[in-house]
Formats: structure tokens, sequence, C-alpha cells
């Protein structure tokens, strides 16, 4: 896969080569661009052990499991 391929299918804009954009000068606010997109990637990932077993689809009790979609993980705690 050549590089960039992985960038371009994401959806990000890839930096140019030649051109007025593709100056040296301009590096700064590309550095900064590839920022930007990581922070909104990092937004994304849950925070903490709740949040992660939420957007897993996993949740624990001690009732009987009800309800959830097809994949959903209940575990279930025996006193």
């Amino acid at each position: 896969m050549a590089i960039g391929d992985d960038a371009t299918s994401a959806g990000f804009p890839l930096v140019p080569g030649t051109g007025e954009e593709g100056k040296r000068k301009y590096g700064a606010r590309e550095i900064n661009r590839t920022r930007d997109f990581i922070a909104v990637v990092k937004a994304l990932i849950p925070v903490g052990k709740s949040g992660t077993r939420t957007a897993a689809g996993i949740s624990s009790g001690t009732a009987d499991p009800s309800g959830g979609e097809d994949g959903d993980i209940y575990l279930k705690i025996i006193l």
C-alpha cells in the first residue's frame, strides 16, 4: 500500500508535494492539522472502566439479564 492510502481512505487530506500549499513554510500548519485529527479521534475513546464496558456493550448486575442487543455481554454477579 502506498504512503497516504490509509489517510485517503479514512477521509483525511494529504499534504501536497507541490504548489503553494506544498511549500515548506506551511509545515507547522500541516502538523497542527494532524494534531487536530488526533484530538478528534482521542475524544471518541471511552474514559475509564465503565465507559469502556458501556461502549463495548458489556453490563453486569445481580439480576437475570433482560433485553439487550445481539452480541451484548452481561455478567451476572452471584452472591
